[in-house]
């Protein structure tokens, strides 16, 4: 119940203070990430994920991290899709619903050795390959 208040009420203010524009790119981004995610944690969404192997260890680049290094670049350079508010809003979007949609948000280094998918072995990164 707290995390929805919490949810519902950062989303008033932020589009309090960025407008509409904001709402309308935000619900979009999010619904986006929800369609090409996958359904659950450990689920292949429409695309593999990634994940640079490094040593015995895997990094996995939840598209929420990406997206949150978008939006800090944009920020820095000034450089937006359309305007500060779409491309905010698109990204914003991207992580709140990575970060909101899984428990294992936070696990970024991962054993080579460990299959995270539940099809199978496709995301077994021993070899360096990736999912």
């Amino acid at each position: 119940m707290k995390r929805r208040l919490f949810t519902i009420l950062s989303t008033i203010v932020f589009t309090i203070m960025l407008g509409y524009l904001f709402l309308l790119s935000w619900l979009i981004g999010f619904l986006a990430s929800k369609y090409m995610a996958g359904k659950s944690v450990g689920e292949r969404g429409k695309f593999r994920s990634v994940v640079i192997p490094l040593r015995k260890w895997g990094v996995h680049l939840h598209h929420w991290l990406y997206s949150l290094f978008l939006i800090s670049l944009s920020s820095i350079t000034g450089v937006h899709f359309l305007t500060p508010e779409i491309t905010y809003g698109l990204l914003g979007g991207l992580v709140f619903q990575g970060i909101y949609s899984y428990g294992d948000w936070h696990i970024i280094l991962i054993m080579r050795n460990q299959t995270r998918v539940k099809e199978g072995p496709v995301n077994n990164i021993k070899n360096g390959a990736t999912s």
